[in-house]
């Protein structure tokens, strides 16, 4: 029996048992082309969080941010950093069907929430949530 990952065995019955599970072509689509759909949006991602670094050392430079909430931001920009670099590492082992690309996706989404939770944004904790454990439940059977 393969191990399970923090708070997987809590998680799996809400998300495999109590929610609608997708198609089999709803699976594969996700499992074909989701590591390249994961792929171009973490490149942009990147992109994104180099642009927020700039323009937050040049406000915090210029006085116009508090300590406290520069603190928080560039606390959410360090997470968004290691997820996506988490979304980019797990493009291998997806592309190949490989559960470590899965757990990978999964801790992502676990860092992504704990980033959600620090910044405060409650319906972003609970909608990713929600949504991200609901699609990686459903596609976790794909993944040997």
């Amino acid at each position: 029996m393969e191990s399970k990952l923090l708070l997987e065995k809590e998680l799996e019955p809400i998300f495999l048992q109590k929610f609608p599970p997708f198609s089999e072509s709803v699976k594969e689509f996700l499992v074909q082309y989701g590591p390249y759909i994961i792929l171009v949006l973490s490149i942009l991602g990147v992109l994104g969080l180099l642009t927020a670094l700039g323009v937050g050392g040049a406000v915090l430079g210029a006085g116009g941010l508090t300590a406290g909430i520069a603190f928080n931001a560039y606390v959410g920009i360090a997470l968004g950093i290691v997820t996506l670099v988490m979304y980019l590492m797990a493009f291998s082992p997806l592309k190949a069907r490989k559960r470590a690309g899965w757990n990978l996706l999964y801790y992502a989404l676990l860092i992504g929430l704990i980033s959600n939770l620090i910044q405060l944004s409650i319906l972003g904790f609970i909608i990713g949530g929600i949504i991200g454990f609901w699609v990686l439940f459903q596609i976790r059977e794909k993944y040997a």
